[in-house]
């Protein structure tokens, strides 16, 4: 078998850390990861390890994965450098870009501006802590961030 070129291997590089993540973050260990896809264990290490393998065992992984269709092989094609996954979620290494939810920063938004003045400032009053939840509020209410 012909060794990858450079740029090659930086995409199944790139593509071994993105699965690598998704697999920390249903909580699997590497073991489990290849059956909950279908595939063999070491085909799944192969995959983590920056190894080509078969389009049909990234098809698998992708739904065992909950990853869109096509994903890992727009990532080895070096068209994206992240795979998004059936809910919207973008994985990008190191972290993923989650869509945001205006309704739920509203509804926990009061709770966390309690929380963090009786933390910083125990000295304010029931009333003042209000009064501060309703600025921020409104001040994210004009910048768009809440509804």
């Amino acid at each position: 078998m012909t060794p990858p070129s450079e740029q090659d291997a930086r995409h199944l590089k790139r593509l071994a850390a993105l699965v690598a993540q998704r697999r920390a973050q249903l909580g699997l260990t590497k073991q489990a990861a290849g059956p909950t896809c279908g595939i063999s264990y070491m085909t799944y290490w192969k995959i983590e390890d920056g190894q080509s393998v078969r389009d049909s065992s990234y098809a698998k992984l992708e739904v065992g994965f909950s990853m869109r269709a096509g994903s890992c092989r727009a990532v080895l094609e070096g068209t994206v450098d992240s795979i998004t996954l059936q809910d919207g979620t973008e994985l990008i290494e190191g972290g993923q870009i989650a869509r945001f939810d205006a309704e739920a920063l509203a509804d926990g938004l009061p709770d966390a501006v309690t929380k963090s003045a009786m933390l910083v400032a125990p000295e304010l009053t029931g009333r003042q802590i209000r009064e501060l939840n309703e600025q921020v509020a409104e001040e994210l209410r004009r910048r768009g961030l809440i509804p």
